[in-house]
């Protein structure tokens, strides 16, 4: 590392909170997908005032940062950079929990927080509230996952949806509050998301136009009465009927939570070959008993009307408890999946599916990207809920999964009442072989997914520049501007989702704010044989 940058490292950081040596320059630099992108130095702020003195340095010395708030964005780059040669900023130590508002139903966390310690605050507070989240892991970030719009189970599965406000330091070292917090004085600060003239919070989601220093995320009231709700289907051709028929559910306010519909090949992975059925939805239904033991019977009535040979099964708490104790005496392996479906639907954060999309029991949110038995891809494309493109996505994923030879997985996610979200994944060795083949696999398929017309909803490190030339540049020009006014130094994340500050039509530096570098091209990421 240049000297002049460590000095400027070692005037806000002690000795333990910056590091550059090899090893950690390499696992910070190591993606899933095998790609490497090196950074400079990984240093790990335990102030606010750290932070914003690292930003302010970095437009005074001219270099470029990056902040993850865990860096275990798997499948989406993990903790790289955007470019080589980046400070990255871990924020994992800002981790506290601010407040718990059981009144209006809201909490108040700072970016490193994980899934797994604000589940325990709430646990030890005693708390009536629930957690929503992801099946990423216990470890994985609550903040990082919400600003990638990620989603989940429960009634309040819209995550980005759920938050109410944010500070965040702009990439000039200043600090700003969305949402009400815009007033230097106001009642409800922490509860109206909009505050008054243009929405804010839009502007730092997927994006490098500020550094979240706190959120504050709405949560759901313990409910009355939860059922968690499994329907099988035994066809692969299945999936566009359960998908429509899920849809109209939702327009018509029966589901409110969170559905997804997952081929038994990303379900239960190697044990596909002994599961009984091709697809297995599951979502959760909540509220007063009444009313929830109505729309379940609504719910299976609709199902087995579309669908007639699919299985509709219900698990509440009585059932659950009873399952349980018959296991003790039955012993069958098949209630640890089941355990995971109905923890992810109470908000109970777990490890168990990151074993499953890895085939490797061992593997838990805590490891290295080094020590990961293999390496792994995400492919996600949004559709409407029509059964004729959701036939036609499938397909499209069929045909090149089969040309390159990979297991189908997939999961197809009611992300509201009209849209759905297929993800797909694949798993594969770290050759420099198996790698170059991967790559050249989703290449392909983010090409022919996007030339039909189903885009993706996220995107990550080493991942932007194939979408880019599909993307209006109208928008791309208008997001540069923003980039340009809010980062004149473009000292932040630079290029991620293609925000560098420079105009689509002569690809020169647009003329706001102060003078920058030269404009930095994402470079195809190396390959490594030694992961």
């Amino acid at each position: 590392m240049d000297s002049a940058l460590l000095t400027v490292l070692s005037n806000i950081y002690s000795h333990q909170q910056i590091a550059h040596d090899e090893a950690t320059l390499r696992e910070y630099g190591l993606a899933l997908n095998g790609s490497i992108t090196p950074p400079t130095a990984i240093v790990w702020p335990e102030t606010e005032e750290q932070l914003i003195a690292t930003v302010i340095g970095a437009n005074e010395h001219g270099f470029e940062v990056h902040p993850v708030a865990q860096g275990r964005n798997w499948g989406y780059g993990t903790a790289q950079g955007t470019q080589p040669h980046q400070v990255i900023i871990n924020l994992n130590r800002l981790s506290q929990v601010l407040e718990i508002n059981e009144d209006h139903a809201y909490v108040r966390v700072q970016p490193g927080i994980t899934q797994f310690q604000l589940y325990q605050a709430l646990v030890d507070s005693n708390s009536s509230l629930q957690l929503d989240i992801t099946a990423a892991g216990s470890h994985t970030s609550i903040v990082g996952n919400i600003l990638e719009r990620g989603f989940g189970h429960t009634d309040y599965s819209d995550r980005f949806g759920s938050v109410l406000s944010m500070r965040v330091l702009l990439p000039t070292g200043e600090v700003i509050t969305t949402g009400m917090g815009m007033f230097k004085t106001s009642k409800a600060e922490h509860l109206y998301p909009y505050g008054i003239g243009p929405v804010l919070n839009g502007l730092f989601s997927q994006s490098n136009l500020g550094v979240v220093l706190e959120m504050t995320i709405a949560l759901q009231p313990k409910p009355e009465y939860q059922t968690t709700v499994m329907v099988m289907c035994k066809n692969e051709s299945d999936a566009p009927d359960m998908v429509a028929t899920i849809a109209d559910l939702k327009l018509k306010g029966v589901i409110t939570s969170g559905v997804h519909t997952v081929s038994m090949t990303r379900a239960v992975g190697e044990l596909a070959a002994k599961a009984a059925g091709a697809w297995v939805l599951t979502t959760s239904l909540a509220g007063p008993k009444a009313i929830v033991k109505a729309r379940y019977k609504y719910f299976k009535q609709a199902i087995k009307r579309n669908i007639p040979h699919a299985r509709v099964f219900m698990m509440d708490d009585f059932r659950w408890q009873f399952l349980c104790k018959l296991n003790q005496y039955l012993k069958s392996p098949a209630l640890s999946g089941l355990q995971l479906v109905i923890d992810l639907k109470k908000g109970i954060p777990s490890d168990d599916a990151i074993k499953t999309l890895l085939d490797h029991r061992e593997a838990t949110s805590e490891m290295k990207t080094s020590e990961f038995p293999a390496c792994f891809r995400w492919i996600c494309a949004v559709s409407s809920f029509s059964k004729t493109e959701i036939k036609e996505m499938l397909s499209i994923c069929h045909q090149v999964f089969q040309k390159y030879g990979y297991e189908e997985r997939y999961s197809m996610t009611n992300v509201n009442e009209r849209a759905v979200v297929m993800i797909a994944n694949i798993r594969f060795g770290k050759s420099e072989e198996e790698i170059a083949k991967a790559r050249d696999f989703h290449k392909e398929l983010d090409n022919a997914l996007l030339s039909a017309g189903f885009c993706p909803y996220r995107s990550g490190s080493g991942m932007f520049d194939a979408i880019k030339p599909y993307i209006d540049n109208t928008n791309l020009e208008l997001l540069n501007t923003l980039k340009s006014a809010l980062d004149p130094n473009h000292i932040l994340s630079p290029g991620k989702y293609w925000l560098d500050g420079y105009s689509e039509s002569n690809g020169s530096k647009l003329k706001i704010g102060k003078s920058s570098t030269n404009k930095v091209t994402s470079a195809e990421p190396t390959l490594s044989n030694t992961i």
